[in-house]
């Protein structure tokens, strides 16, 4: 009888468990960098809204690698927002600078996010 109602309670604990651990507040990445992947494990994907102005709205979210230190993280995300900038604005951009600039990278279940906003010149 305690066998059978540890394995229920056990059960609804599971699912409580795995319901609320993938909660994010984020938009889900929906592009994924070619060849981004770090030691077949992490990879980088992105969002990318067009704000008008010639601003843009560049979230980046980026999967650690195995055994990946979060320094390396914080350069791929960075180096990764600076060539999509560089794509998106062929003759030059900026990093729009505000007082959330030196965000840090939020981090959840398996990923690390950042947001930049960044305009096109000339």
């Amino acid at each position: 009888m305690y066998q059978r109602k540890f394995a229920s309670l056990f059960v609804v604990f599971l699912s409580v468990a795995f319901s609320s651990a993938g909660c994010s507040y984020t938009k889900q990445p929906g592009a994924k960098e070619a060849e981004s992947d770090v030691g077949g494990t992490g990879d980088v994907r992105y969002t990318h809204e067009p704000l008008g102005s010639n601003k843009h709205l560049l979230t980046v979210t980026a999967a650690p690698g195995l055994m990946e230190t979060e320094g390396s993280i914080a350069q791929r995300v960075h180096i990764f927002a600076n060539r999509f900038a560089a794509k998106t604005c062929p003759a030059s951009f900026e990093f729009v600078h505000d007082p959330n600039f030196d965000q840090t990278i939020a981090g959840g279940f398996m990923k690390r996010t950042k947001s930049y906003v960044f305009y096109c010149k000339g």
